[in-house]
C-alpha cells in the first residue's frame, strides 16, 4: 500500500509542476495539399514561482516537432530551430508568426480545419504536459 501511495504522489507532483505552465490560445495551421509541414502557435504563461524551460516537443500528427524562432540576418528573416525556450516565473511568452513557434515536420496525415492535434511539451525537470491544439485554416476563419 505504501508503494502505491508513493507512486501516486510522485505522479501527482509531476503533473502539478507541469500544469503550472498555462498554455492557451492554441492553434495549429491546417496544411494545404502537397505540404508535409505546418506551424502551431499559442500563449504560454508561467503561473508558478519557478522558471520553466521547454526542452522538447512531440506530436501525434508529425514525425518531428520542433521549437523555432525567426531571426533577422541583414534584411532577411530566417527561421531557426532552438534547443529550448525559457519562460520566467510569472511571465508570458507568445508563440506567433515571426516569433517563437512550433514546427510540425513530416506530417503523418493531412491536418484539417476543425480537427485537433496533441502536442506534448517536455520540461527540463523531466516532467511533461500534453495540450490539445485546434486545427484552423486561416482562409476559413472570419
Amino acid at each position: 500500500m505504501k508503494k502505491l501511495i508513493a507512486c501516486f504522489l510522485i505522479t501527482f507532483s509531476s503533473m502539478t509542476y507541469a500544469a503550472e505552465l498555462d498554455i492557451s490560445r492554441t492553434n495549429l495551421r491546417a496544411n494545404v495539399p502537397g505540404s508535409d509541414n505546418t506551424a502551431a502557435y499559442m500563449s504560454a504563461i508561467n503561473i508558478s514561482k519557478k522558471d520553466v524551460r521547454i526542452i522538447g516537443l512531440e506530436s501525434n500528427v508529425a514525425e518531428f516537432t520542433e521549437l523555432h524562432t525567426h531571426t533577422m540576418k541583414g534584411d532577411r528573416m530566417l527561421m531557426r530551430q532552438v534547443d529550448y525556450v525559457d519562460i520566467d516565473a510569472g511571465e508570458k511568452v507568445l508563440f506567433a508568426p515571426n516569433s517563437y513557434h512550433i514546427m510540425l515536420i513530416n506530417l503523418k496525415q493531412r491536418v484539417k480545419h476543425g480537427e485537433t492535434a496533441e502536442i506534448t511539451f517536455f520540461y527540463d525537470d523531466e516532467t511533461s504536459q500534453t495540450v490539445n491544439f485546434n486545427i484552423i485554416d486561416p482562409r476559413k476563419v472570419k
